[in-house]
């Protein structure tokens, strides 16, 4: 049984969840709620104290969630195609993963500014680079994530558009029509879905 340090706002969390359904190793993945003794055993298995931190079988940790997901492709091999494809599915999957990164940089702006007003410029920063992608991938999305064809690509995408919209950060949906249309087909079509979607912990 795997063991994975859990967080359900997390978007590296769900991107391992997502891999874990996508490769039928969903069912062998135990959750561990921030409270857990276990999970704050493995979160300090990673100096960086970040989440998520995934316990092999074997009493390995593994970190970070690009890591844990290679891990799971090495058991499955469902997660990168196994031709030269794979080069670009990776890009592609770091694309999405820079969405993703700039997207908590903005909320952290906020979170971690205490009592001062975060910085404009900071903010600003990450949203030009948020605004450049998606317009980058409105444009490119149905050629370079072929929704017939699931890899870890489209969950790093999927992942980071639903975070958009759950902390509020942009509503993409109004200029990119084939975003927002390659996003329902995806979203209908990849296992645990719903199951993962983004929640503030309770």
């Amino acid at each position: 049984m795997y063991k994975l340090t859990y967080s359900p706002a997390s978007p590296y969390v769900r991107k391992v969840r997502l891999a874990g359904y996508l490769c039928g190793l969903n069912d062998q993945i135990e959750l561990l709620n921030p409270g857990h003794e276990i999970h704050i055993k493995m979160k300090s298995n990673n100096p960086l104290g970040k989440i998520p931190v995934l316990m092999t079988p074997n009493n390995q940790y593994v970190f970070d969630s690009r890591v844990i997901i290679e891990l799971l492709n090495d058991v499955s091999g469902k997660l990168y195609p196994s031709d030269n494809n794979k080069k670009i599915v990776l890009t592609n999957a770091a694309l999405a993963e820079g969405l993703i990164d700039a997207s908590l940089l903005y909320v952290y702006s906020i979170r971690y500014a205490g009592d001062q007003k975060p910085s404009e410029v900071w903010q600003n920063f990450q949203l030009t680079k948020i605004e450049n992608t998606l317009d980058y991938l409105d444009k490119n999305v149905l050629n370079n994530f072929d929704p017939s064809n699931l890899f870890i690509s489209h969950i790093g995408l999927i992942v980071a558009l639903d975070y958009l919209n759950f902390r509020k950060i942009c509503d993409w949906k109004i200029k990119t029509k084939n975003l927002d249309s390659w996003h329902k087909k995806v979203s209908d079509s990849l296992p645990g879905y719903q199951e993962t979607f983004p929640k503030d912990p309770s």
